[in-house]
């Protein structure tokens, strides 16, 4: 079984945010912009749709990690938004913070606890950075449930791409007639998967409408799983 890790056990909402607090208060940014809501709301919408790009490669990672933070300065007519060395460190000290942070979504630990006394073999199927990915498990104190993490970085071909899918089951020695995955994200995680030949129970945490492929399962709390596990 592979499990995302972003806002499917490890709650990237919420560590987010207080990461983002904390970068925001540290470097002094309301110099830059005074109101911190409004930084956080340009943020958020810069990063979702650089991330939905990310995921189908239309831009690079190092693209990504500069653009979420010059595009709030941009939109507020700031110069820092050219000031790339800034930048990076804005993003280096962001990281860093957000790598320590322990929040799991509601239901993880218990879910993990369970699959593991079934007899699951867990490991991590992420498109996130791996400077921080594995320091995000042991943050959490999360990291002993898992055999592997596989990251995109490995092989620079991010969920969908089946590419990615079909790395992971080599790297693991499975067949994907035998594979499950876990996600919350139904582009990346579940269309990904079901075109790679995988099981998949889509984890719907904002209840969202499916439109496309229908997924194996589909539950709206973690606690959920143990009912189809």
């Amino acid at each position: 079984m592979f499990i995302d890790l972003d806002d499917t056990i490890w709650d990237f909402r919420a560590n987010s945010m207080l990461a983002l607090r904390q970068v925001y208060d540290e470097l002094a940014l309301s110099k830059e912009i005074p109101d911190y809501d409004r930084f956080k709301t340009l943020y958020m919408a810069a990063n979702r749709e650089l991330w939905e790009a990310y995921h189908h490669n239309r831009i690079t990672k190092d693209f990504l990690i500069v653009e979420r933070f010059s595009r709030p300065f941009r939109e507020m007519g700031n110069s820092v938004s050219d000031d790339r060395e800034f930048l990076m460190l804005l993003n280096d000290r962001y990281l860093d913070i957000l790598a320590r942070q322990k929040n799991l979504v509601p239901g993880a630990a218990d879910l993990l606890d369970y699959l593991t006394a079934q007899g699951y073999r867990l490991y991590i199927l992420s498109n996130g950075f791996a400077e921080v990915q594995s320091r995000k498990l042991e943050s959490a104190g999360i990291s002993g449930y898992f055999r592997r993490l596989i990251l995109s970085d490995e092989i620079g071909v991010t969920k969908p791409d089946r590419r990615l899918f079909d790395y992971a089951l080599q790297q693991v020695g499975a067949e994907a007639s035998e594979t499950l995955i876990v996600g919350d994200n139904y582009d990346a995680d579940i269309l990904g998967a079901i075109n790679a030949g995988w099981g998949t129970i889509y984890f719907n945490r904002d209840n969202l409408p499916i439109t496309g492929l229908q997924p194996d399962y589909v539950v709206t709390a973690l606690s959920d799983i143990k009912q189809i596990l």
